[in-house]
């Protein structure tokens, strides 16, 4: 009996779909790198412009979010659940953010030969 139950509990683990759903509401790996990479640039922005004028340049980085969620075409919160997702799941991450570099230093390359 024990064999039987053993055969059939593999053969029910081997049936199941060993990829992982994406839960709908979560952005995919792409449109999320897209996504970060444009915040982490305003936030780049941000820190050199506090300086000058800090109330400006908050005011500068609230618009960019916000442009960033419209013209993406999302909320803030399911930016936030998508980076909670994603923040649970860190080999994702870690594959969006080598991404996001790779997309940085290509662009980076390309000013510097200008």
């Amino acid at each position: 009996m024990k064999i039987y139950l053993s055969i059939l509990s593999c053969l029910l683990f081997s049936c199941s779909n060993s990829e992982e759903k994406i839960p709908e509401n979560i952005l995919s790996k792409t449109a999320f790198a897209t996504i970060l990479k444009e915040i982490h640039l305003k936030e780049a922005s941000f820190e050199l412009n506090k300086t000058k004028n800090m109330e400006t340049a908050k005011i500068e980085l609230v618009n960019a979010y916000f442009n960033i969620y419209k013209k993406n075409k999302i909320s803030e919160e399911d930016f936030k659940e998508t980076l909670n997702y994603y923040s649970e799941n860190p080999k994702k991450l870690e594959q969006i953010y080598t991404n996001i570099l790779e997309q940085l230093t290509k662009e980076r390359s390309k000013l510097d030969q200008q």
